[in-house]
């Protein structure tokens, strides 16, 4: 069912300015034609919104334990591949969870362009993570999800546009993501966090083993874990 929900995308010719090294280049003129194509019911999708309304009628308090509910909209066809994958980061006695959120550089293919890498100290490889990244707001990338720690439990919203203006909202903390797209939460004992945005990508690296060395090899980071730290466990 989260297969479904998680990656669901509709093949069909999208409007753009030009296409260049398999990237899609959105002017602002293709970006107001798609949103009238999305206000005009002669060219929605009602295939894939019937499909919408039946999965919410059958999983509508799965979609509304979601910081944002999720229920069925009809939308214009498209062609479009989103991801999203959760992960674990240990260090000495720290714990990491995480998600990655991305998209596909078109939907045949394997390559995914990281938006977002959010990563939450928890000390719990257990603690509870859920993740909705949603394909149907095409061409804007959007997810959300919640990270639950034993002190406090995090809401969060990401956009990211074509145009490159990308937001996380978590808690309401606001981060432009022109400035980072790697975002760090520390949780605090008096039910705070501390956070750090990070210039960097797994985009930037071979693999993600290499990304996750050098995040946690940065200075920030590092003073972020010092004893003097009011960090919950």
């Amino acid at each position: 069912m989260f297969s479904i929900l998680l990656f669901s995308c509709k093949k069909s010719k999208t409007t753009v300015l030009k296409k260049n090294t398999n990237k899609i280049i959105w002017s602002l003129e293709a970006l107001e034609s798609k949103a009238n194509q999305h206000l005009d019911n002669t060219k929605w999708d009602s295939v894939l919104f019937k499909q919408d309304i039946e999965t919410y009628e059958k999983y509508t308090e799965v979609f509304e334990s979601y910081p944002l509910n999720k229920s069925p909209f009809p939308v214009a066809e498209y062609d479009y591949a989103v991801s999203s994958v959760p992960f674990i980061i240990e260090k000495e006695k720290y714990i990491f969870k995480g998600v990655r959120i991305g998209e596909f550089i078109s939907p045949d293919s394997d390559k995914v362009i990281e938006k977002l890498t959010l990563i939450i100290l928890t000390n719990d490889k257990k603690a509870e993570e859920t993740t909705l990244v949603d394909s149907r707001n095409y061409p804007y990338l959007t997810a959300q999800g919640y990270f639950k720690t034993s002190n406090n439990k995090f809401d969060w919203v990401f956009s990211s546009s074509p145009d490159g203006f990308s937001i996380l909202l978590l808690n309401m903390k606001l981060f432009d993501l022109r400035f980072g797209e790697t975002v760090i939460i520390y949780p605090q004992k008096d039910k705070s966090f501390l956070y750090e945005q990070i210039k960097d990508s797994p985009n930037n690296y071979e693999s993600f083993e290499k990304f996750k060395t050098v995040i946690l090899n940065n200075p920030k980071v590092k003073n972020n874990l010092l004893p003097k730290k009011n960090l919950f466990y």
